[in-house]
């Protein structure tokens, strides 16, 4: 029995220096006292001359000892990032990662405002950390060589943002050219029979026997020989209308004798991409022989994100490369943009036009696409590498006047070149670190952990809202 009763005193005091030395562990469970031990320990109590007080009946609920007053509690913090305090279960606002348990002197702050019991149940939604205002952070100049930190100024600029799409490179609608028949007939000659075969504006592409041609060609002699101008002028039109070129009515009037076929010819130059004819076929005026393709200028259709859509504009550059082609860069611009968004994906599709005088560019090929978006003019920048994304904000590391460095919250605007909009939180004569910001961030970091367990570092205000504007700067 004395040997039970010396381990009981060997475990209170252990956890008695631990609660002293303030060390947050998970201790072990004590041994458990039976009531035979208790006896004793309230014997040597009488035995100590505190006799009255050994003596002095305890509140206790049924079954059991009056519970000691805890002097530590259990919270949730998150192992990467220690000022992140909790009294619930849940994930760390910064990282994402799940708070552990872990032992606390009783009136560590938390996160989450006053102490709630770790028995209690934890909220349907546990609160976010509110932003805390980070600690200045000095360092010796060698040791920022070494740290090889960067500064760069809070400069305005005028920021263009690119806008980047894959696309596909399809025919300039504005530069085919369909041949139909002007009167049915048969094929007697077939010139140009295959796909892609080239062709010169007044090409004969074949010869094709029509009676209504034939038929329009005897009017004509009658009317030449009636010696009537008008009616012969009339008669010349017709042969005009059914497509007759003009070197073969004048053919007709000199020999005075009827063409049995008439050539049709190319409208313009370009290649074959369509054909749908065969030696001896029967046509009609309905019917598309050849379809010609003028390859000068191409057109890419691109689809917009709707993030991007507010950006687009007809007559914006835009530059092109293709994979086959490497290194060689198309400019061209906006041609149109679609008034309506594709009812599947959700995009706006815009067509931009490119010069393709050497006909480098095939139809039915991909390319990647950059379109220079609608110009910002002065707004307050700083170097895009100087921003340090979190989930609870973004923020950016600032010299402050008495050459310490400082991480603030800012709200950020679009990003291009290389440069980021800061829309608040920054002014014109500040200076942000470029290079080696992550470094006094987490220094900043550690520091205010240490604060924030001694609850000595509190919620930092919202950035200001409005920033110097682009009016004050022209002043």
């Amino acid at each position: 029995m004395k040997s039970t009763t010396l381990i009981s005193f060997v475990a209170t005091g252990l956890v008695a220096s631990v609660a002293a030395s303030g060390v947050t562990y998970t201790l072990m469970t004590a041994p458990v006292v039976r009531p035979a031990v208790a006896d004793d320990m309230a014997g040597m109590a009488m035995d100590s001359g505190d006799t009255k007080k050994a003596r002095v009946p305890q509140t206790a609920p049924v079954g059991g000892k009056a519970p000691a007053e805890p002097k530590f509690v259990t919270k949730y913090t998150c192992p990467m990032h220690p000022q992140i305090i909790e009294d619930h279960p849940g994930t760390c606002p910064i990282c994402g990662m799940t708070l552990v348990p872990k032992l606390f002197p009783v009136g560590t702050k938390d996160t989450a405002g006053d102490g709630v019991a770790a028995n209690s149940p934890a909220p349907a939604h546990a609160p976010v950390a509110a932003p805390i205002m980070m600690p200045a952070v000095t360092v010796a100049p060698l040791t920022l060589r070494y740290m090889n930190v960067v500064l760069a100024p809070v400069q305005w600029r005028n920021l263009t943002r690119q806008i980047h799409s894959v696309g596909l490179v399809d025919f300039d609608e504005n530069r085919l050219a369909h041949v139909h028949p002007r009167a049915s007939g048969w094929v007697e000659t077939l010139n140009v029979r295959a796909l892609g075969e080239p062709v010169q504006k007044g090409e004969v592409l074949l010869t094709l026997y029509s009676p209504d041609i034939l038929s329009a060609s005897k009017d004509f002699l009658v009317a030449k020989n009636s010696g009537m101008s008008v009616l012969l002028e009339a008669a010349r039109e017709r042969l005009r209308l059914l497509n007759v070129p003009d070197a073969i009515i004048n053919q007709i009037a000199s020999t005075g004798k009827v063409a049995r076929t008439i050539p049709v010819v190319a409208p313009q130059s370009g290649y074959i991409s369509a054909i749908n004819l065969r030696d001896g076929m029967y046509v009609t005026p309905d019917l598309d022989m050849y379809t010609i393709a003028d390859a000068a200028k191409v057109w890419v259709s691109v689809e917009i994100l709707p993030r991007d859509m507010a950006q687009i504009a007809k007559g914006q550059p835009a530059e092109m490369t293709v994979d086959g082609i490497p290194g060689r860069i198309w400019r061209g611009k906006v041609d149109f943009v679609y008034p309506e968004l594709d009812p599947k994906s959700r995009t706006l599709k815009a067509r931009l036009v490119f010069e393709n005088a050497d006909g480098v560019l095939k139809p039915n090929q991909f390319a990647e696409v950059g379109i220079s978006g609608i110009p910002q003019a002065d707004v307050l920048t700083v170097p895009t590498a100087a921003v340090i994304p979190t989930p609870t904000g973004e923020r950016v590391v600032r010299k402050n006047k008495d050459g310490s460095f400082q991480p603030v919250l800012v709200i950020t605007g679009p990003s291009a070149g290389g440069y980021t909009e800061i829309k608040s939180g920054l002014n014109l004569d500040d200076e942000v670190v470029a290079s080696g910001q992550f470094l006094l961030d987490s220094e900043s970091s550690l520091q205010a952990s240490f604060a924030r367990m001694t609850g000595s570092l509190d919620a930092a205000p919202a950035p200001d809202a409005a920033p110097v504007t682009a009016h004050q700067h022209a002043h």
